[in-house]
């Protein structure tokens, strides 16, 4: 005969329900409507763009229950690629939202190196010669981080591998400022509609940036006419 009292078992009951409820709870968090109660209790200054100052004072959040269009700038500024989806799936007119710098979910994902979420968005209409209030593509966010895989897919989706920013600097000029960037330029100068003799406001073009830095200069040899057979690709 089990020694434990009637309340012993009262007590164990009591505890199987609150695990189901706990149970039913997780589950209804992955919802989607699960989410804007969620956002509200994300820190101020979440949904600041990846450029600014961390410094900047932040405006308090008017609107703790967030919009589908705040949503899906923060996931995509997060990596949260499934709550994308899911967003997009039932209102796709998000994509076109943008935030107080101009950076679309398309943006993020191509600084995240997020070349699925960055399908999504695409295929859901998201432009990929969208511009920020300095003037930034996504291809210049893929090229600022190096993202070769991201890069190449906006250029597929008719990025403009030329489009300058308000400082005229292309997504080449951006890619020779950053450190081992080979694979991301090499994608830039095979694309047939690159022009490396663009010059930004500084009227220097790219190549005269990388022989400063002299670690990719040599690539340029693949982009002058005077590249033949007979002088061998440089490693």
């Amino acid at each position: 005969m089990s020694n434990r009292t009637l309340n012993d078992w009262d007590n164990i009951a009591k505890s199987l329900t609150k695990d189901d409820a706990a149970e039913e709870e997780e589950e209804e968090m992955d919802t989607l409507e699960a989410l804007e109660a969620k956002m509200s209790k994300v820190p101020r200054g979440m949904f600041v763009s990846g450029w600014d100052d961390p410094d900047d004072l932040i405006e308090e959040d008017k609107e703790p229950n967030a919009s589908y269009e705040r949503q899906v700038l923060w996931a995509a500024g997060e990596n949260k690629q499934e709550i994308v989806e899911a967003i997009v799936c039932r209102k796709p007119c998000v994509v076109e939202a943008i935030d107080r710098d101009g950076y679309t979910a398309l943006h993020k994902a191509c600084y995240n190196n997020n070349r699925e979420m960055a399908m999504v968005l695409l295929r859901y209409g998201s432009d990929p010669n969208a511009r920020t209030d300095m003037g930034w593509t996504p291809l210049h966010s893929a090229c600022k981080w190096n993202n070769a895989g991201c890069a190449a897919l906006l250029l597929q989706h008719g990025a403009d591998v030329n489009a300058p920013s308000d400082g005229a600097q292309t997504p080449l000029h951006i890619t020779v400022t950053v450190s081992s960037c080979r694979s991301t330029m090499v994608t830039l100068l095979m694309n047939g509609r690159c022009d490396p003799e663009r010059r930004n406001n500084s009227d220097e073009k790219a190549e005269q940036i990388a022989k400063r830095s002299g670690d990719t200069f040599p690539l340029f040899a693949m982009a002058h006419s005077a590249f033949t057979v007979e002088t061998g690709m440089i490693d």
